[in-house]
């Protein structure tokens, strides 16, 4: 008998905290309502726990703790308790390095889950700034979940932003984490989580093994439907915490047997 598993994604909030605007399509047409704020995430979450229970992961891509006026002011420590409350179960990273990384490595040490980045490392010593997985349990399965932060950030962004670091696509890195989460840990699933990209991210899955679902980021984009790439599931789910991404997952022998998103 399959085994049952939801996946909730957030991602690309940019730390809008309050219900505000946003744009929606009605046919050809541009029409906009008030969606968003932690508060409806939160209550959200809480539903799906309380209908799925134990059965549940919640994972946060990034672009999180920067961007409206409290998080930017308090060099995101606003955030914190607002986050620590929603108890997610692991997060990656981009515009969190805005602050710099030393204050980005205290705002991780402060949230009541890890930060995950398999691609970000310390210029000095070569050593990995975050961990690169962790291994949750949920519906009576092992999954192992993954971090890739955003490449761009020692690249394209100011030299604040990556002082003493640097980041790679994680494309070298990632077989050999994915391999040591089947192979050592004995996990039944491996989920990826992302801000490369949605470009990014499809090649990746092309070219890497074994990652049963990617949360991908970044590029903001609404996927209605789960991108399929080999035995990829693929999803993104917009950006101001205006949406979030449920998938519902049937799992037999250690793969996806079935699914369901919205």
């Amino acid at each position: 008998m399959a085994q049952q598993l939801t996946i909730l994604q957030v991602n690309d909030t940019h730390g809008y905290l309050e219900p505000h605007q946003e744009l929606f399509w009605k046919g050809s047409r541009a029409v906009f309502r008030q969606a968003g704020g932690y508060a409806r995430i939160a209550g959200l979450v809480a539903e799906v726990r309380e209908e799925r229970a134990g059965e549940v992961l919640v994972l946060d891509c990034g672009d999180t703790i920067h961007g409206t006026y409290p998080a930017v002011q308090s060099r995101g420590e606003a955030m914190v308790p607002v986050l620590n409350a929603l108890h997610f179960d692991a997060m990656t990273a981009h515009w969190e390095f805005a602050y710099g990384p030393a204050r980005f490595k205290e705002i991780a040490g402060a949230l009541d889950y890890p930060v995950l980045a398999l691609n970000c490392y310390d210029k000095a010593t070569g050593d990995l700034i975050f961990d690169p997985s962790t291994i949750r349990e949920a519906g009576g399965l092992s999954v192992g979940i993954i971090g890739i932060a955003a490449t761009i950030v020692d690249k394209t962004m100011p030299p604040s932003f990556s002082e003493g670091i640097s980041l790679t696509l994680g494309r070298e890195e990632l077989p050999g984490t994915i391999a040591r989460l089947r192979e050592e840990e004995r996990v039944d699933l491996v989920v990826v989580i992302s801000h490369l990209g949605f470009p990014q991210e499809v090649q990746l899955a092309a070219e890497v093994d074994g990652i049963d679902v990617l949360l991908s980021a970044h590029t903001h984009n609404r996927l209605y439907r789960p991108a399929v790439v080999r035995d990829t599931l693929i999803i993104q789910s917009g950006c101001h915490g205006s949406f979030v991404g449920r998938l519902d997952l049937a799992v037999e022998n250690g793969r996806v047997s079935g699914f369901r998103h919205e």
